[in-house]
């Protein structure tokens, strides 16, 4: 069971909603924006960080996921 209280989708702010709609385009676990839902606007200023390094560049995303798996992983730390 979940520790982090998941905020109704229709209860998130505009802001919140349209991250949501646009992560699930690239088939992020909707669960991670209700649980944002909490302090939205931190999440949102963390989004505008994060997005751009997570969803675009030159890399796919599911490599670039690969190599900070391989990165832990030589690191000795758990992911």
């Amino acid at each position: 069971m979940a520790r982090i209280r998941l905020i109704p989708k229709s209860e998130l702010t505009p802001g919140l909603r349209q991250i949501a709609k646009d992560a699930e385009a690239h088939r992020l676990n909707p669960a991670i924006f209700q649980a944002a839902g909490n302090l939205p606007d931190c999440f949102e200023a963390f989004w505008s960080f994060y997005s751009p390094l997570k969803l675009e560049g030159l890399l796919e995303s599911r490599l670039k996921e690969l190599v900070r798996l391989k990165i832990a992983h030589l690191n000795d730390c758990a992911t």
